[in-house]
């Protein structure tokens, strides 16, 4: 019966993509007529009971207040390329519905981007929002929280040897609470999964303000066999103080080509370094750029495949360059960047073509990526989950103060990532052996998280 019913499920859906959208219909026209029903029979366990599907925020906002009630609504989108909702009402200290879970599920895989606004800090804390994370995937241990071989896992140069976690006395963490005892001290947590972003840490005595450079444009840990699906902020805190021009920091020289390679294409060098100056997360909407492109070209992408190496003599694994999400049925492209981590981790390779050809497509890839249509920067505010697809967007930290000895200057996030299957309901049911090859350390949350119990409203 069980199978009967999901099989009627994945026909309504493949009626609907026929009206809605033909190149999905098409997709899972093909696997009916190929008997391939039951691979597509495993997909539809992630949509639950119900066919979650929405083309606009006004039908996400009506599903919002179907299932988490009146007081629920939606924003958006928020970014020019159709990316990115901001989403209102819903309080994450309570545990989620499936079908409350399969909303959220469905928001992400249209738009993307979804931050989920308002937490009371007072009340949220950092094992709601690791028991939240489940629901995204399996959360992943930082490399900034464990060592490999008797060195921090996020290192230059080869990251290998046995797992061992950093105790919490020796994170990042214990020095951030050392800056404004009293004023800002982080959320209290001791999972290795929880990454502390901070512009701040140790105590304050001879501050030298700076501003440092940006990040590099980036997915997250997509150098592994089973990347990064889902990533994760939680904002404490996000500076609030401004210069002379209006921002919080000036705009860095655009001449240094920090941190990416050296004889980088100085137009490309330019928009990389287009970058928000009050502190925001800066996303790049792959979905979008992919979608510009001609049917032919989408063709050729699509049939490509990227070695990617986590150590420089790895001989490293193949990886599809365009990824269809299998819910909404969107097409994107997964990290199209040569090198995003110069020094620390290799450059990638396109299958079947040499570096130099590799390095010319995919930064014609990045290019087109980072055209301003396609981009979309992100205001932290306290309290706020913004949730990002790391198959369908490109992200970036911001130039932004260190050695800061004001709290208005101080940027405090908390980070969460995912690998894996969605799960409606928890715990997850992720077997030992997959843990094992899959998450360092074969971490899995506690079972005092994932059962955290209810907070009164």
């Amino acid at each position: 019966k069980f199978y009967v019913y999901q099989k009627r499920i994945l026909m309504r859906m493949w009626s609907r993509m026929k009206k809605y959208n033909r190149k999905s219909a098409t997709r899972w026209g093909n696997l009916k007529r190929e008997g391939m029903l039951h691979k597509a029979l495993f997909r539809c366990r992630l949509f639950s009971l119900k066919i979650y599907e929405m083309r606009d925020v006004e039908e996400l906002t009506q599903q919002l207040q179907r299932y988490f009630g009146a007081q629920a609504e939606c924003e958006g989108p928020l970014a020019t390329s159709g990316a990115a909702v901001r989403i209102l009402g819903i309080d994450l200290t309570q545990s989620l519905t499936p079908n409350q879970v399969g909303v959220l599920l469905g928001a992400l895989s249209q738009f993307r981007i979804i931050c989920v606004a308002g937490q009371d800090l007072q009340r949220f804390g950092l094992d709601h929002f690791e028991r939240f994370a489940n629901h995204w995937g399996a959360p992943v241990p930082h490399p900034n929280n464990f060592l490999r071989g008797g060195k921090s896992a996020l290192s230059d140069g080869d990251s290998d040897g046995p797992f061992a976690l950093i105790p919490f006395e020796q994170r990042r963490v214990a020095a951030v609470n050392l800056a404004f005892p009293g004023q800002l001290e982080c959320l209290p947590h001791e999972s290795p999964a929880v990454l502390v972003a901070a512009n701040f840490h140790g105590p304050i005595k001879d501050p030298q303000m700076q501003v440092g450079q940006s990040g590099s444009w980036h997915t997250d840990i997509e150098y592994e066999p089973l990347p990064i699906y889902v990533s994760m902020f939680l904002c404490h805190h996000a500076p609030t103080s401004r210069g002379p021009k209006g921002t919080w920091v000036e705009m860095p020289d655009l001449s240094d080509p920090r941190p990416y390679l050296a004889d980088s294409d100085h137009g490309l060098l330019k928009l990389r370094k287009d970058l928000p100056l009050n502190g925001e997360t800066s996303f790049a909407d792959t979905a979008a750029a992919f979608a510009s492109l001609s049917q032919e070209e989408q063709s050729e992408l699509a049939s490509l495949h990227l070695r990617r190496r986590l150590n420089e003599l790895d001989e490293g694994w193949l990886a599809p360059l365009v990824r269809t999400n299998p819910r909404s049925g969107i097409q994107s492209m997964h990290s199209p960047i040569f090198a995003s981590r110069p020094g620390v981790r290799p450059p990638v390779q396109v299958d079947g073509k040499t570096m130099e050809v590799s390095r010319a497509l995919l930064d014609r890839l990045e290019s087109l990526v980072l055209q301003p249509q396609f981009r979309y920067d992100h205001i932290h505010v306290a309290g706020d989950v913004t949730i990002w697809d790391n198959y369908m967007t490109l992200h970036n930290s911001p130039p932004m103060k260190s050695g800061v000895s004001s709290v208005e200057d101080a940027r405090l996030l908390y980070r969460l990532s995912c690998k894996g299957d969605p799960a409606i309901e928890l715990p997850r049911r992720d077997s030992d052996a997959w843990l094992g090859a899959n998450i360092p350390g074969s971490y899995r949350s506690p079972q005092t998280i994932v059962n955290l119990r209810q907070e009164p409203a």
